[in-house]
């Protein structure tokens, strides 16, 4: 039984699904871009949707079908394109089930049905074409919702159901420990940085410089990358060799015992850039004698 109708605001299939759900006395939610965007200007407060911290769509998207038990992609054209093909990968990424219908799909009141009970659920995210793409998608988006879900009429209650979802007032939280904050962002990807570091425990790995790899993955906005590839100037992204000099410094600048304590002070020292919204540090150290090789990984985000 469905519980809640999450959308990220767009025009078309996202409002449909929106306004299909306030008609019926379903409640609903979802994530939108900062700023409340849409084609058509401002999302209207009417729709209780939340701002994520960026206006990428893109961001919203991935939000939108992580914190739903099921998404369902509406289009008139059989193929999935731009922001409906996003929807479709982001599912496949998460492991959620997802189903595209379609104007020529068969039997799309069966299929929906099928979709909704045999994977149990009860949040449903509905995206799909904008109307300036596919004109007329409204309309359809809002028809298939109308004869495919069933609507439980219930008197009221003084009871308060569970918390099954989004809200207006939430902020996201990962319903597993997977960090999802490296998939809203470009990567600036460093590897096997070689560098010649005293570290170790016993005196014997002390005594001598040994070498270590250092790889590292620089979160950044792809704001930041899109008016990179405008500019094509190098002043408005990260410094490649900057940044390998910074990590060489750090490295050889005193005697450790941890690899942890040399990923930590690399991870401080970077996030420091005004570009870097969070990093993955990895440290390998070679094999020394009696001791397996060793890697350490770090993740960080700019608070």
């Amino acid at each position: 039984m469905i519980r809640k109708i999450v959308s990220g605001g767009q025009t078309g299939a996202d409002r449909a699904a929106l306004d299909w759900a306030m008609a019926n006395g379903i409640p609903h939610g979802g994530w939108c871009p900062k700023g409340r965007l849409s084609e058509a200007g401002v999302i209207p407060d009417k729709y209780q949707l939340s701002e994520t911290p960026t206006p990428s769509y893109t961001v919203r998207t991935a939000w939108n079908v992580w914190d739903s038990d099921g998404t369902l992609i509406v289009t008139l054209q059989p193929s999935l394109t731009e922001g409906s093909l996003a929807t479709q990968q982001f599912a496949v990424t998460f492991g959620k089930p997802w189903l595209h219908i379609n104007q020529t799909t068969p039997e799309i009141e069966a299929k929906v049905k099928k979709f909704l009970s045999s994977h149990s659920i009860e949040i449903l995210n509905v995206a799909g074409s904008r109307e300036s793409k596919e004109k007329g998608i409204y309309d359809f988006c809002y028809r298939v919702l109308d004869r495919s879900i069933d609507i439980e009429r219930k008197a009221d209650s003084f009871f308060q159901p569970p918390y099954y979802g989004l809200c207006p007032q939430s902020t996201f939280q990962p319903r597993s420990k997977t960090d999802l904050f490296s998939i809203f962002q470009d990567i600036i990807r460093l590897e096997k940085i070689q560098v010649d570091a005293w570290i170790g425990v016993p005196e014997e790995e002390r005594r001598n410089k040994q070498k270590l790899l250092i790889s590292v993955d620089l979160y950044i906005d792809p704001l930041v990358t899109r008016k990179a590839h405008d500019t094509d100037e190098l002043s408005t992204t990260l410094d490649y060799a900057t940044v390998k000099e910074t990590i060489e410094t750090i490295a050889s600048s005193k005697p450790r015992q941890l690899i942890e304590s040399l990923a930590e002070e690399i991870a401080i020292q970077l996030l420091l850039h005004p570009l870097v919204s969070g990093l993955t540090v990895k440290v390998s150290k070679f094999p020394f004698p009696n001791v397996a090789e060793v890697s350490f990984i770090l993740k960080r985000k700019k608070n």
